[in-house]
């Protein structure tokens, strides 16, 4: 069952990310580069060639984080060919997630890779595909989530404890015995296969205790996609923080001019009649400060700088200082991180969800502050994996991937009527209509005769039909009990196509498809992944 679907018959998708993949030119004077044109993309590479990046300190960083992810040749080939002037890159990223986190970490991988080996072969020039990690996030309850469906297809969330650690930086989590325990209710949870004990074991290696989350991450990435040469870069590493200092002096000194641009587009967009996708204002650094363990978000006034919390005050000279001397204590919120991303890295083209795109509308301005070049954003490929059995579940009672993605249990109450003893509801339906036309006609007679019997006559034939709608839901609650066989496996089919009300992408986690199908299935979702257009791919296993 291949199939692509427009986005806007996909759910979950917001306005403007629509607008961006149906009606561009709406929206192209918010973003510096036209994604959907090779040629566009390939004069954007010649255009960063010609700028100066810190390209031999860069590969030493990359060197010595892949090597402790236990990267493969091809990564390391391609470190070397990114110290060449005439490289550029497609970058992708996401938070650090717990056993990798959900599906669309992989398909922004995959779309990264995939685009970059494109562009190669147009340019004629190396392209290569780096993965940001999100280390300087704190969401941790978000990243310690584990979407899994079990034996039965039933969804499962599972998590290993580090979410309770409130605005710690991800950089700074390190596993604990938690994360065995977690392991081992996956154990339970996963159906046994001839792939299930290597899965568990590289598990095992990678996410341990006494690993840090990103160590843990960054090794499990690379042991899923070592043929395509990916790069991972943790930028919470000091000496990443370094060659990014400029950018955050400039933010302090310039009392935030991301913060202007940002403010000025987010005007812009509401004139266009858009949402603010990041809420911004007056006053604010996108920056953090890090003390210990915990993230604190800068404001100023005047001359005087301060957390929002209001914990901690600084003069503009403390924070240049400490720029100088320790780096690593500041991170980029969600404004700033695109443009160090880049200031630091020949980014042609970032791959981006939803969401990102849509934050992305709020950045050129931002870019252009900071003199940085803003590389096109292009839309992570968007993909539902469809096994075998839940396919058979769907032509076996007519479903269609719609069917799924709405709530399911009207679509059962329909199938199961269909099943029903020819004539079983019939009379209800029957009684009902009779009874509201003669209803009807009743309180058109007591409107002439006594009008104040009006809302008596309301208020008995709502009881009334009360009781006949009672009646339909115990008969339909039977006619589920005699057809358990149905209502379950199209229960199991939506939770595996629509877990929770939300895309699989979003909610569930690799695991279980590669526990049945082995590390090949990421080379076939590569090859799936269709780059010839922006819709909605269904993928058959």
């Amino acid at each position: 069952m291949h199939l692509k679907i427009s986005p806007a018959q996909t759910p979950g998708f917001n306005r403007l990310y629509l607008d961006y993949l149906e009606n561009f030119d709406k929206l192209a004077s918010f973003y510096a580069v036209d994604y959907r044109a090779s040629a566009a993309l390939l004069a954007h590479a010649e255009t960063l060639v010609k700028r100066t990046y810190a390209r031999e300190k860069l590969c030493a960083i990359f060197r010595r984080q892949n090597e402790r992810y236990h990267a493969s040749k091809k990564t390391a080939q391609a470190i070397e060919l990114f110290a060449k002037p005439e490289t550029v890159a497609v970058v992708t990223g996401q938070q650090t997630g717990l056993f990798g986190g959900p599906l669309l970490t992989m398909y922004k991988a995959l779309t990264a890779a995939k685009l970059a080996e494109r562009l190669q072969a147009r340019r004629g020039k190396p392209v290569v595909t780096i993965f940001w990690m999100a280390t300087d996030d704190d969401d941790l309850v978000e990243a310690d989530q584990c979407g899994v469906l079990d034996r039965g297809n039933e969804f499962h969330n599972l998590t290993s404890g580090f979410g309770q650690w409130p605005r710690r930086p991800f950089s700074q989590v390190v596993l604990d015995d938690g994360i065995d325990a977690c392991r081992a209710k996956l154990d339970e949870l996963l159906p046994d296969s001839e792939f299930k004990p290597a899965l568990l074991e590289k598990l095992g290696r990678c996410f341990r205790p006494g690993a840090s989350l990103a160590e843990a991450f960054g090794a499990f990435l690379q042991s899923l996609i070592s043929e395509f040469g990916l790069i991972v870069l943790d930028p919470s590493d000091p000496e990443v923080k370094r060659l990014a200092a400029p950018v955050v002096v400039k933010e302090i000194s310039g009392h935030s001019p991301s913060t202007t641009a940002a403010l000025k587009a987010i005007t812009q967009l509401e004139k266009a009649n858009y949402s603010p996708q990041v809420p911004l204002r007056e006053g604010r650094l996108n920056l953090f400060y890090i003390e210990g363990d915990q993230r604190h978000a800068l404001e100023f006034s005047g001359t005087k700088f301060s957390s929002t919390d209001g914990l901690l005050n600084f003069t503009q000279n403390d924070l240049l200082v400490a720029v100088e001397k320790t780096p690593e204590r500041f991170a980029p919120n969600v404004i700033l991180r695109p443009v160090i991303q880049d200031y630091l890295l020949p980014t042609v083209a970032y791959i981006g969800g939803p969401a990102e795109v849509a934050y992305f509308a709020e950045y050129r301005g931002v870019y252009e502050a900071f003199e940085v070049p803003m590389p096109a954003i292009y839309p992570r490929k968007s993909l539902t994996l469809l096994e075998k059995r839940v396919e058979r579940a769907m032509e076996k009672y007519g479903l269609s991937i719609f069917d799924l993605w709405k709530p399911i249990e009207p679509k059962i109450t329909e199938l199961v009527k269909k099943e029903a003893p020819e004539g079983l509801f019939e009379p209800v339906s029957a009684t009902r209509d009779e009874l509201t036309r003669e209803l009807q006609t009743l309180r058109e007679r007591v409107a002439k005769l006594d009008p104040t019997l009006e809302g008596f006559i309301e208020s008995t034939a709502g009881k009334i039909l009360h009781q006949l709608d009672g009646l339909d839901k115990k008969l339909t609650q039977a006619v589920k009990r005699q057809n358990e066989t149905l209502t379950s496996q199209v229960h199991k089919a939506a939770t595996a196509v629509f877990p929770n009300g939300h895309l699989q992408e979003r909610s569930l986690s690799l695991l279980p498809y590669l526990a049945k199908h082995g590390d090949g299935l990421i080379h076939q979702i590569y090859e799936a992944i269709d780059l010839g257009d922006h819709e909605h791919q269904v993928v058959p296993l």
